[in-house]
Order: C-alpha cells, then structure tokens, then sequence
C-alpha cells in the first residue's frame, strides 16, 4: 500500500488592498457526496423554515474542493423568526449528526442557521456570519447573493470570535468527554479542543501576518513562526485536531495543559482589544 500524503494547505486570494476574497470553488465542481450532503440539509431545512427560507451555502473544506469536511449554513428571510423556533440550536446538532452519519466520505459535518441581521447588521459591528459567507462559502440552494458581501479586512474584529470562545470551546469539550460513552465521541470531543487552540492561536498572528487561511497545517506554522518556544504544543494541538486520540484521559490532559499556556495568551489580548469581552466588535 503506497504512503498516504496530506495535502498542504493553501492561503485564500486577497485584493489589491489585501481584503480576504471567497476561496469556494463553483457549485458544478464541488465534489458529489459533500453536494449531496448540502443537499439533504437544504431539504430539511426547506421542510423547518418553509418560505422563511432564503438560501442554503456550503462552507469548509468541502466548498474548496478538498477533503476535511463541510459547514452547510442556513439563511432565513428578512423577518423570518428563527429566534422564536424552539430548540433551533439542538436541531442543528442534530441534523448535522444525521447527515454526518448519512455521508460519512464528507467528514465533519456543521449546520448553522443565520438570520438576515445575523449577516446584515445594523449596528456596524463585525459579523461572523458575513465573514464564513464571504471567504469560503458557495451557495447550493436558493438565490445566491455573493455580490452582496464585500471582502474582509483582516482586523481585530475578526479574530475576536475564536480568541474569546477559546475558553468556552474548550470547557464545552471538558463536559463533552466527562459524558462520552464511545471512543467516537470521545475523539468528536478532542478534535474540537484541538481546533479550538489552532483557531485561536491563528488568531492571535493574524492582524500581524495580515494572511488568512483556515488550513490547520498553515495555522500551526503560522503561530509557531511567532511563537517558536510553543512549537511542540501546536504540534500536539494539530495531532489532536487531526488524528484525535479515543483516550478520554489523554484528551483532558491536553485541554488542560492547553489552556495553561494558551489562557494568558488570549487574556492578554482581549485587554489589550476587547477589555468588556464583547461577543463583536466594530468592523
């Protein structure tokens, strides 16, 4: 059996004033069974929201052309009242573990539902839902409104979300793995704790590098570049993010010596740009 190779990430197209462009490949050269799994969650979707449906997107890896997985983000109409639906986050769970299970070539699965002023906002704040539609995302269901989002500037807006979410990312994995009965869920559980340090270790670098990527290698070298003396920690960071382990102890181990040194990190960055931890800042 020949040796497997990992494809090397990539950096997304910027602008002339170095704005971050969409990465996503067209629709027609998407691969067939990420395709089919948009497919199924623009359907269940449809059969949710009905006319309140607007339109379905696909995102992550899969909307690039590569393996790793697929994020299907779901937009409602102006108006629409997702907020009202009860247990609209537990669905989302939900079906992205159906269609996951459905589809097991994609790989992780995400489904996320956006309102029209999740994406649109009023306030002028930064806003992650028109940040994930904007760099890496393809529509597959309904009207396609890309000429709608400008590129994104790459400030500490953007990096607000995985640097403040580190810590609840990484305790939502802790309780994950406390109740986890299945080697699966147990590595589902560590796989998050290792994307959550590269996210936030990436961001961390990124105002400085003025690059984006969502390429977990690339995050790594890029916050290892800056931080050579956590070299080991990041690699550790990616093994798990990549090759998770279905020890729940080891797992903890990780996530707690994880936030040991990447906790100061993220603390002293969010005194120095976001002092009252607000969930958005001012684009």
């Amino acid at each position: 059996m020949g040796h497997m190779v990992r494809l090397r990430g990539a950096f997304w197209p910027q602008d002339r004033w170095g704005r971050v462009t969409n990465a996503a490949i067209p629709r027609e050269q998407i691969m067939q069974p990420a395709l089919e799994a948009a497919d199924e969650v623009a359907d269940a979707a449809l059969e949710r929201f009905g006319d309140q449906l607007h339109s379905v997107y696909l995102s992550g890896p899969a909307a690039r052309g590569r393996p790793g997985g697929a994020a299907v983000f779901i937009l409602l109409r102006l108006g629409a009242m997702r907020k009202d639906l009860p247990g609209s986050l537990s669905w989302e769970h939900a079906l992205a573990a159906q269609v996951r299970k459905r589809h097991p070539r994609v790989g992780r699965i995400a489904v996320a539902v956006f309102d029209w002023k999740d994406v649109f906002t009023l306030d002028g704040g930064f806003s992650a839902a028109t940040f994930r539609l904007a760099v890496n995302s393809v529509c597959v269901a309904g009207r396609n409104m890309n000429h709608m989002l400008a590129p994104q500037r790459l400030d500490p807006a953007v990096m607000n979300g995985d640097i403040l979410n580190f810590r609840p990312r990484m305790m939502n994995a802790t309780g994950r793995l406390a109740a986890a009965r299945s080697p699966d869920r147990v590595r589902a559980a560590a796989m998050d704790a290792g994307h959550a340090v590269l996210a936030a270790g990436f961001a961390l670098v990124m105002e400085r590098e003025q690059i984006y990527t969502e390429d977990l290698d690339l995050r790594r070298d890029l916050f290892t570049l800056n931080f050579p003396n956590r070299t080991a920690d990041m690699a550790l960071a990616y093994a798990m993010a990549t090759r998770p382990s279905p020890d729940a102890m080891k797992a903890l181990v990780f996530i707690d010596g994880a936030c040991r040194w990447m906790t100061p990190m993220t603390d002293a960055w969010l005194n120095a740009y976001n002092p009252q931890r607000a969930d958005r800042l001012k684009a």
